[in-house]
């Protein structure tokens, strides 16, 4: 299809959409009502700063556990005498690009103040905020042991228990139980970790309950905080559109000659960068082409003395001490199984992609069959003897094996999403958050006749991988770092 008949099509569709504000946004696209920005002193006392605020940049990532805001301050009435650390400010705002007012809402907690410029009677300085969760994460610390049979933890789902009894965030808004997605059972020992810590731990070491394609368990997850609260979800269940609770919403490059712009203003992009379209350096380094897994096997201790592992008769002995015997159990340990080696290949065809092909050939200098792995994941093996039975699907009855398999994707799978990567600038939509989908119509530079085609490769589905809202006050920008992990099928 031409480009003029997709945005005559999208066009159609924008005239049926309830919006935000008002209606006068095709002639102001960064267009937002400010409804709250106000800060919470330590004394409790509330000020409106509105007037103090000239600009502010909102972060937000799903490689980020917290979000981070930094306002800037014009102050000529010292106010900053009254600042001492640890103030909370409240942000709401919506944008005219926001479909049914989508509103952009956010509490930080000031964590430093940054160096103050004088200059005559006025002076400038930047409050550095994080989500008040983070104080929580660096005080608090997680000492406990979890595991299948856990009463305590509801929903089989681990970083969601985390998130209310060690984050503090329990009866607030940001715990969703649809925000977190439920994973496979897994043993551990959190040993006074933080609680970010704890749930990073297990992002690579647990699988996906639902349906997974290939005989093994997708895994692979990530653990951030957006504008809906925080998430735990599969990789491969962002992509699948399980983060996304809005619009998804279509952005399009309209030259400014092209007729239409004036129409496509809310959603029309003002700049787009490609920051890698090529790095083979970096895709051997990180295993995308080829990857192992190895697997160590620990003999079991017996008592407290750890020399080498070795003889059977020495670990059934009965005068183990310091001196004679390993304390070893007679099972061997090292190496005892195979490396597992995962290729680009296997991995595409195991992942719920965005798109249907892959997003590059392997480069002929790359010899899929004779080159070694460029990247091994070591993993300790659990060797435990009592396991779940086949009949309990969120568990295997291997856990070696299982071990193997999850580590050997999670890595591969995280490293896939990346493959595309687009840097975009557009009026400020206060709905779009980290972790949703979002469509992109970029033209082609080669015409051909009368129609300007559409760039097959880099047009189509992306997940918001991260994204900052800047604000000032004639209007709001949003900077978009998009992901892909495949590109759309081509028409013959």
């Amino acid at each position: 299809m031409a480009l003029p008949e997709i945005l005559q099509q999208f066009h159609n569709s924008l005239t049926q959409i309830e919006y935000g504000p008002g209606e006068e946004v095709y002639e102001d696209p960064r267009k937002f009502e400010l409804k709250k920005l106000e800060m919470e002193m330590v004394s409790g006392d509330k000020l409106d700063i509105g007037n103090l605020v000239v600009d502010f940049e909102y972060h937000e990532s799903i490689e980020s556990s917290f979000l981070r805001c930094d306002f800037s301050i014009f102050d000529a009435v010292d106010f900053n005498k009254n600042l001492l650390g640890g103030e909370y400010i409240d942000v709401e705002l919506v944008t005219s690009a926001a479909m049914k007012e989508e509103p952009l809402k956010f509490r930080m907690q000031v964590f430093k103040i940054g160096s103050i410029i004088k200059s005559e009677r006025g002076q400038m300085y930047i409050l550095h905020t994080v989500s008040p969760e983070m104080y929580v994460d660096e005080m608090n610390k997680v000492f406990k042991g979890f595991g299948p049979g856990d009463g305590a933890v509801d929903d089989d789902c681990i970083p969601k228990y985390i998130c209310e009894n060690y984050l503090k965030a329990k009866g607030g808004d940001k715990i969703k139980k649809d925000n977190f997605e439920n994973h496979s059972k897994y043993t551990f020992l959190a040993c006074s970790w933080k609680p970010s810590d704890a749930i990073h731990f297990l992002s690579d070491k647990v699988s996906r309950i639902n349906k997974s394609k290939g005989s093994n368990k997708q895994s692979g997850f990530l653990f951030w905080e957006n504008r809906n609260g925080f998430n735990f979800r599969s990789i491969d269940g962002i992509c699948q559109g399980h983060a996304h609770r809005e619009n998804v919403y279509t952005y399009t490059y309209v030259q400014k000659s092209q007729e239409g712009m004036g129409t496509l203003g809310r959603y029309a992009i003002e700049s787009i960068k490609y920051p890698d379209k090529a790095n083979h350096l970096s895709n051997m380094r990180m295993g995308t082409y080829k990857t192992a897994a190895i697997g160590i096997s620990l003999a079991t201790q017996r008592d407290s003395f750890v020399p080498v592992s070795g003889k059977k008769e020495d670990a059934e002995a009965d005068d183990v001490t310091a001196q004679g015997g390993s304390g070893m159990s007679p099972a061997p340990g090292g190496t005892v199984n195979e490396p597992r080696i995962l290729t680009f290949g296997g991995i595409f065809g195991k992942a719920d992609t965005l798109e249907e092909m892959p997003p590059y050939k392997i480069p002929d200098f790359f010899d899929i069959e004779k080159t070694q792995p460029t990247r091994m994941k070591i993993r300790c093996l659990p060797g435990l003897k009592n396991q779940t039975s086949t009949a309990n699907p969120n568990n295997g009855t291997n856990p070696d094996i299982d071990t193997m398999a999850v580590a050997q994707y999670a890595a591969a799978r995280y490293n896939l999403l990346k493959s595309i990567q687009l840097i975009l600038e557009v009026p400020g939509n206060s709905a779009l958050t980290a972790g949703n989908l979002i469509n992109v119509i970029i033209p082609a530079s080669i015409e051909e006749g009368e129609n300007l085609k559409v760039d097959q490769r880099f047009s189509g589905n992306y997940v918001i991988a991260g994204l900052t809202h800047i604000y000032k006050r004639e209007g709001l920008t949003s900077r978009l770092y998009l992901v892909r992990d495949s590109v759309p099928k081509t028409e013959d």
